[in-house]
């Protein structure tokens, strides 16, 4: 029996890997006036025209096995999900509502960014090398586990008891109580998180109605994908608060080549705009750099973006620098871009804060040789309070 790969890894998931603040809005896309949206639909629509996309996605588009599990309780069709979310015309509009999307550079590089673009949503919610061992099949599914997530309170929390969260998730088997739901990943890249939910509704102008609403993301497709375009060039500053350090770049940024590496991203293996550092954007944790729990996920990306891109017409040498699966790169959390030269190794804050410790940049850097010491805390006073100065020789 054929099986289809349902995604489990979720944009929003690797997001929060390492990242210790909400989203805001500084770095994200701006949203396209509402007197430009035809001009970029029409534009759009020449990168990619429907021709092309319904070749790239003839796999999973009239599968009748890529539909939402919950279809039934959340009023969705019954058709498959590239019939009536997925659908090109639909795509191009969530494409649309973003004005950066595939807007910058010569023409191959803004079909160049639609082709990574897609060849994530393979991997993220495509059906899979089993049933589209060429592309991916993208477009199959909708939410984490195809509907399984959707009641999970480990995105933080839930809607009607946003305060499930810690022992009392885990204690409920990971579930918000009484059906509630949670921000599971919803849309084609997964969008994860409360708090990328709320940013998301800022950026369109919605407020917290998609983080009161998320199932809004699984039910309207201009939504849904709207959502996965905003996280696409969405710059997650973590705990800097500067848009000139972030803790993540965008994968826009990366696709476009905006993005110019630091010295220490280079010591990290992240030394170019490449298809890996996007990888590593969305999933770094799980699947970059040695020991990850699932390179072959960053190969198959890879694989896909290749005949995508193929299929759009673009030509790619195979010894292209772009070409890169993010198997020598360590991800965002364990290597910084921005070291903060007061980082420290300490049992907790104020331990690492009152003595001058051992410098990191993750715990991996303290627990690596200290089981009494193990944890990496920012942000500390230097000299101490005690008056030593504390040189970390960044």
């Amino acid at each position: 029996m054929l099986m289809l790969a349902v995604a489990v890894w979720c944009v929003g998931c690797s997001d929060h890997d390492g990242s210790t603040t909400p989203s805001n809005l500084l770095g994200d896309f701006d949203p396209t006036s509402d007197g430009e949206i035809q001009a970029r639909i029409a534009d759009l629509k020449l990168l990619l025209p429907e021709e092309t996309y319904n070749i790239i996605t003839e796999k999973s588009r009239n599968d009748p096995r890529c539909k939402e599990a919950n279809r039934a309780q959340l009023g969705l069709p019954d058709s498959p999900n590239g019939q009536w979310y997925y659908t090109c015309d639909k795509l191009i509009e969530g494409m649309a509502k973003w004005k950066e999307f595939a807007n910058e550079g010569n023409e191959n590089t803004r079909k160049l960014e639609i082709a990574a673009f897609l060849a994530n949503i393979a991997q993220e919610t495509g059906a899979g090398k089993a049933m589209d061992p060429t592309f991916g099949g993208p477009g199959c599914f909708i939410q984490e586990g195809g509907g399984a997530a959707r009641h999970g309170c480990g995105y933080g929390g839930c809607v009607k008891t946003p305060d499930f969260v810690g022992d009392r998730c885990k204690d409920n088997d990971d579930k918000c109580p009484g059906g509630d739901v949670g921000w599971c990943g919803r849309g084609p890249h997964q969008l994860s998180w409360n708090y990328n939910y709320q940013a998301f509704g800022k950026g369109m102008g919605k407020g917290d109605r998609y983080l009161d609403d998320p199932d809004l993301l699984t039910k309207n497709p201009e939504i849904g994908i709207a959502g996965s375009i905003w996280f696409w060039g969405h710059a997650d500053l973590g705990s800097s608060k500067d848009p000139e350090k972030p803790f993540k770049p965008s994968a826009h940024d990366v696709a476009v080549g905006n993005w110019k590496p630091t010295d220490a991203d280079k010591e990290c293996g992240r030394t170019k705009a490449d298809f890996g550092v996007i990888i590593n954007i969305i999933n770094g944790g799980l699947e970059c750099g040695l020991g990850a729990v699932n390179p072959q996920a960053a190969k198959n990306r890879l694989d896909y973006f290749k005949a995508i891109a193929a299929e759009m017409g673009l030509t790619i040498p195979d010894d292209d620098p772009f070409l890169d699966n993010c198997s020598t790169q360590k991800n965002f959390a364990k290597c910084v871009s921005f070291p903060d030269p007061t980082s420290r190794c300490g049992k907790d804050w104020a331990d690492a804060n009152s003595n001058c410790r051992r410098c990191c940049s993750s715990d991996e850097d303290c627990s690596a040789d200290s089981a009494e010491y193990p944890l990496c805390f920012g942000s500390l006073s230097n000299p101490t309070p005690s008056g030593e100065t504390c040189s970390c020789g960044h």
